[in-house]
C-alpha cells in the first residue's frame, strides 16, 4: 500500500512540475529538482539497462555502471514527454542536433555498360544485284572509312548500265543524264562514272567503295557469293563516341537532370576516372524494375574504350534547401518514423514527423519539425526503449 502511494505521488509531482516548468511558474535553475527529488526517493536503476533496479545504491549486474536515483520511475513521461533524472542524458551519451535548411545531398552509384553510339550504327547493303568476286575486308574489328574498296563486283545490270551509258554520251543523247542517276544509285561515285568512257570492253568488274567510316561489327558476305539489291553486306558502327547506359530507380528520378556530371570508371582503363555529363533521361520506366534508362555520351577519339565493357559511375545529386535531420536521428516504429525533440534539459518530447527524399546522410522533412527545434541523434534509441517501458509500466 505504501508503493502505490508512493508511486502516484511521483506521477503527481513529475506532472505538476512539468506544467509549471512550461507554464513559467519554475525558474531556469530548479527545471528537474521536482522530477529527482521524486525519483531519489523510490529506489535506483541502471540508465543503461532500466530493467537492473534496486532499492539502494548499488553497481549494474551488466555493465557494472552505478546505478542512479529513480528506482522504478528513472523516466516519468507526461503525455508525449519522456523525463529523465538529473546526470541521466550525459550518461547515457545523448546529444542532439539542431534542424536545419539546407541543400540535400545524395551520391547516386551506378553501374551499366559502355558500348557504341546506336545513333552512329550503320548497315551496307548491295547497291545492285551481282557476284561477289573478292574482298578487301571481312573481318570484323576492321576500320574502313568512306570511299575506301570493300569488294569487287561482278553485275550484268550494272555493266549494261554503264555500256549504255558510254554509247549515249557518244551520241551525245538526252539519255546520258538519266543513265548517269542510275549509276548512282547502283552505287558509283562520280569518279567512277567519269571513268566509264575509258573503260576496256573485257573490265566486266565493278570496286564496291564504302558509303561510310566506322568499323566492321558484323560481316554477311564471302568471296563468290550471289547478293541481291538490298542485301545486308556489313554492320559497321563508329566508335569515335560512346554510350554509357544504366539504370536508375524510380525514386531516385526527381534528382537526377540533365547534363549532370558522372564520374566513370572502368576495369579496362584502371587509375583512370572519365567525367562527362547525362545526355538522356529516358521518360518511361521498366514496368518491372520501375527504373528508368539514363545515357551519357563519352568522346572517344583514341578508341580506348571498349565495346559493350563494364563500367561503374557515381552521380552527385543536388536539390534545394530543404527543411533536413540526419539519418541517425529518426526511430523506426510500428506507426512510422519518429524522433525525440529536446524541449529542456532532461525533457525530450517524442515526434511522429513525414519524412520526403533520403539524402546521403539526411532526410528531407515534409511534416512534423520546424527549423531550429533541436532534436535527439545519439542515445535515442535508449530513450525510445526507455518510453516504451513507461509505456508498459503506465499500461499496467
Amino acid at each position: 500500500m505504501k508503493i502505490n502511494f508512493l508511486f502516484i505521488a511521483l506521477l503527481s509531482a513529475s506532472g505538476g512540475w512539468y506544467a509549471a516548468k512550461f507554464a513559467g511558474a519554475l525558474p531556469d535553475n530548479s527545471e528537474a529538482k521536482p522530477a529527482a527529488d521524486a525519483a531519489a526517493s523510490i529506489g535506483y536503476q541502471c540508465p543503461m539497462h532500466p530493467w537492473v533496479k534496486s532499492a539502494k545504491p548499488a553497481a549494474c549486474t551488466l555493465c557494472g555502471m552505478d546505478l542512479v536515483a529513480g528506482g522504478t520511475r528513472a523516466a516519468a513521461s507526461a503525455g508525449d514527454i519522456v523525463m529523465l533524472p538529473p546526470g541521466s542524458p550525459h550518461v547515457m551519451g545523448l546529444s542532439t542536433v539542431e534542424v536545419k535548411l539546407q541543400p540535400l545531398v545524395r551520391t547516386l552509384r551506378v553501374a551499366g555498360m559502355i558500348g557504341e553510339d546506336e545513333s552512329r550504327h550503320g548497315i551496307i547493303c548491295a547497291p545492285v544485284e551481282g557476284r561477289i568476286d573478292g574482298l578487301a575486308m571481312s573481318c570484323e574489328g576492321e576500320k574502313v572509312t568512306r570511299r575506301q574498296p570493300l569488294a569487287t563486283l561482278f553485275s550484268r545490270t550494272l555493266l549494261n548500265t554503264a555500256n549504255e551509258y558510254k554509247l549515249a554520251l557518244k551520241q551525245a543523247a538526252p539519255a546520258a543524264e538519266t543513265l548517269k542517276q542510275q549509276l548512282l544509285r547502283h552505287g558509283l561515285v562520280w569518279e567512277q562514272i567519269a571513268a566509264i568512257p575509258t573503260r576496256q570492253e573485257d573490265d566486266i568488274h565493278f570496286g564496291m567503295l564504302a558509303p561510310l567510316s566506322g568499323t566492321i561489327v558484323k560481316s554477311y558476305v564471302s568471296e563468290g557469293q550471289y547478293v541481291k539489291e538490298g542485301d545486308k553486306l556489313f554492320e559497321v558502327a563508329d566508335f569515335s563516341k560512346m554510350w554509357f547506359t544504366f539504370t536508375v530507380s524510380e525514386p531516385d528520378l526527381p534528382l537526377l537532370q540533365k547534363d549532370q556530371i558522372v564520374a566513370i570508371t572502368t576495369p579496362s582503363l584502371p587509375g583512370e576516372t572519365l567525367k562527362a555529363r547525362v545526355a538522356f533521361i529516358s521518360p518511361n520506366l521498366d514496368e518491372l524494375t520501375r527504373a528508368a534508362h539514363v545515357r551519357v555520351v563519352l568522346e572517344n577519339p583514341e578508341r580506348r574504350l571498349k565495346n559493350k565493357t563494364y563500367a561503374e559511375g557515381v552521380v552527385e545529386l543536388e536539390a534545394p534547401p530543404v527543411l533536413t535531420i540526419p539519418r541517425g536521428a529518426v526511430v523506426w516504429s510500428g506507426s512510422g518514423a519518429r524522433l525525440f525533440v529536446e524541449q529542456a534539459t532532461g525533457a525530450y518530447e517524442v515526434r511522429t514527423i513525414k519524412l520526403g527524399r533520403a539524402g546521403d546522410s539526411t532526410w528531407e522533412i515534409l511534416e512534423g519539425l520546424e527549423a531550429g527545434e533541436r532534436v535527439v541523434l545519439t542515445g535515442n534509441q535508449l530513450l525510445d526503449g526507455q518510453a516504451q517501458l513507461e509505456q508498459h509500466f503506465s499500461q499496467r
